[in-house]
């Protein structure tokens, strides 16, 4: 293209944009243009609304809507409370605000001017975004406006032992409901009762379901989320629940996960000891739950207790740190006739996770204990721990106790395990004559070993089996400890405040370079003690028989620091327990050690078996009856009259 055609091409251009312009400007000059959400509802105004199932498809005609009515006042902080649980509400969506336990076991984790203040366990976490609340309602299966209902300010009225809130809603086609809800609260009760009434106020028929927050967050204990999530209850049978669990870890990568299992029974947000939970009374109204994220604002923006500094510390994943879990319950579509009215009830409650507690709730809810794989024993092992804290009240002196009967129990099998190591090990040098005696046929030397092992009653397997039917019990008290609400704030000795966290000593000023990411700036003791206490059971350890085992266990000296590492960020109740443990582990192994050294071994058939002599027992005389006394004088008198008939010459 030449110079003079690009001229020419820039004018003709220039032309037909402006006469563009100047005819766009006199078309729509003073025209006012609809926001993208006013354009969205006028499209759907002029789409016919859809036929009532079962009926014939023609187009409804909209009902006049009742003139709009004044805004009510917006009042927040609405109180109704019982001895152990407070609940704060406000009129916009008929929310739940706050809701503080107000039991003195259960303070928040964290202080303000040295002092525990009350546990704030249900709160807008996200700014704005409160518990208890319908945020969606549908009619034949579309939202009745835009914006969520969740921001409607309700009509109240309150009093000391009820709420009331009121509204109605509608869509653009003349549908409308009267939604009242109805909160009562019961005296020494950990949960409070709602009653919703849907009632149809237009002259048409419709489907009706919404969409019922039941829990946005909870109150956390730390920075961290592995016992944080939400869970949802679904009946299998009698007595027996499924629940179904989602991390916020989850959420975040995976989004909202939607759970459409039949007879759902319940669903609220969990944190380690304590949670939310919202249970309707009929389990059909419960179409499908609806987990989602919630980005806590505090912990966005580093405020309050959530330094920069907590989380950089607490955290090497500040972006999950600050996500927390909302369930939603989406309800089943009812059709209301004209004039019809739904009424649901269910109960929303907020508790702490004892196991007798949420036992008396049923529905499965002590499953929400999370003892672990052998809960039954937890609850045994939970059970000897309150009962000795009922006579030695401090929970670190029952933990020690505890774990001395436990092994006290264990005694005999761990006994047994020791002698038959102890046994192969002084075996070792026949079991190297028999290596050298076969050479490289190692079929006949294991066989020639096994027949060793016959001849001294050693089996390979008997130092496993007793150490395997352990750990079980092990594994059952370590959930105990993780789990059991009543280590919460319990302090024990000296530096140490809280059994259900770790143990810090000394909290350093400064950033620890590398370590800093992976164990924190406290100095925690007990993680160290259990470290050197496992040291020390490793010296009283016997040497393994053969070579592969003394492999094993050369790679088992690193077991200490690996499990050092573990333990360093768990509570100090889990450390005192197994410091503790290993500590009285390696005293047995001493005292069994010390005394396997004083008996000789011998093969099977030459040892002399211990014969226990019986002592005979000291005879008693016999208590003689009336017939024997009887007998015994007729005979002396017959005795009597032989010796009166004799001569006295003997003649």
């Amino acid at each position: 293209m030449d110079k003079k055609t690009f001229v020419q091409f820039l004018i003709i251009s220039s032309v037909i944009l402006a006469a563009w312009w100047v005819t766009s400007f006199l078309l729509f000059r003073g025209r006012p243009v609809a926001s993208r959400p006013e354009r969205a509802v006028a499209a759907r105004a002029q789409q016919p609304p859809p036929a009532a199932p079962g009926e014939a498809e023609e187009i409804a005609q909209p009902v006049p809507v009742e003139p709009p009515q004044e805004q009510p006042e917006l009042v927040p902080g609405i109180v109704l409370a019982n001895e152990l649980i407070r609940t704060e509400w406000t009129n916009r969506g008929a929310s739940l605000q706050r809701l503080t336990l107000l039991d003195e076991r259960y303070k928040a984790p964290y202080k303000v001017e040295n002092e525990r203040p009350p546990l704030v366990l249900l709160q807008d976490f996200q700014n704005g975004l409160y518990s208890d609340t319908i945020e969606k309602v549908t009619f034949n299966g579309r939202a009745a406006i835009d914006r969520t209902t969740a921001d409607v300010i309700y009509e109240v009225k309150a009093d000391d032992q009820k709420l009331v809130f009121e509204t109605r809603v509608g869509d653009e086609h003349g549908r409308m409901v009267k939604i009242k809800k109805t909160v009562t609260i019961s005296p020494g009760s950990y949960h409070y009762d709602v009653t919703l009434e849907f009632q149809n106020v237009c002259q048409e028929s419709y489907e009706l379901s919404c969409a019922l927050r039941a829990a946005a967050g909870i109150e956390r204990e730390s920075l961290q989320t592995m016992y944080l999530g939400t869970r949802v209850g679904v009946m299998k049978g009698p007595d027996d629940y499924k629940v179904t669990k989602v991390s916020p870890k989850t959420l975040s990568k995976k989004g909202p996960q939607a759970n459409s299992s039949a007879d759902i029974a319940w669903a609220g947000v969990v944190n380690h000891y304590f949670m939310a939970v919202l249970v309707p009374d009929d389990r059909d109204w419960v179409e499908t739950t609806l987990s989602r994220s919630v980005t806590e604002t505090d912990i966005l923006q580093a405020r309050g207790r959530w330094s920069t500094r907590t989380i950089r510390r607490d955290s090497d994943r500040p972006a999950l740190a600050n996500q927390n879990a909302a369930v939603v319950i989406n309800t089943t579509p009812v059709k209301l006739e004209p004039g019809g009215t739904l009424v649901q009830h269910y109960k929303l409650i907020a508790a702490p996770k004892e196991d007798k507690l949420l036992a008396s709730y049923g529905e499965g809810m002590s499953s929400l204990v999370e003892f672990g794989w052998f809960p039954t024993l937890s609850r045994l092992a939970l059970s000897l721990l309150n009962g000795i804290h009922s006579v030695l009240p401090n929970y670190g002196v029952a933990i020690l106790l505890l774990t001395a009967i436990i092994r006290l129990v264990l005694h005999p099998l761990t006994r047994k395990s020791q002698m038959s190591m102890t046994k192969m090990q002084r075996l070792q040098p026949h079991i190297a004559e028999l290596q050298k005696k076969h050479g490289d046929d190692k079929q006949k030397a294991t066989q020639a070993q096994m027949e060793l092992f016959r001849k001294h009653g050693v089996s390979p397997l008997s130092g496993c089996w007793p150490m395997f039917l352990q750990l079980p019990v092990l594994f059952a008290l370590f959930g105990t400890l993780r789990a059991a609400i009543e280590l919460r704030h319990a302090g024990f000795v000296l530096w140490i405040q809280d059994l259900s966290q770790p143990d810090a000593l000394y909290h350093f000023p400064f950033d620890i370079p590398l370590l800093g990411t992976f164990l924190g700036n406290d100095l925690n003791v007990l993680p160290i003690l259990v470290i050197i206490v496992m040291l020390v059971n490793q010296r009283f350890t016997p040497k393994p028989a053969t070579e592969q085992a003394r492999q094993q266990q050369k790679i088992m000296k690193f077991m200490p620091v690996m499990l050092g590492f573990i333990f360093y960020r768990m509570p100090s109740g889990l450390c005192l327990y197994f410091t503790a443990s290993m500590g009285i582990g390696a005293l047995e192994r001493w005292l069994i050690e010390k005394k396997a050294a004083k008996t000789d071994l011998a093969p099977v058939a030459e040892q002399v078996p211990k014969i226990r002599r019986r002592v005979p027992a000291p005879q008693t005389p016999k208590k003689t009856g009336w017939l024997e006394k009887l007998q015994n004088i007729v005979e002396k008198q017959h005795k009597a009259s032989r010796q009166a008939k004799r001569p006295k010459n003997g003649k």
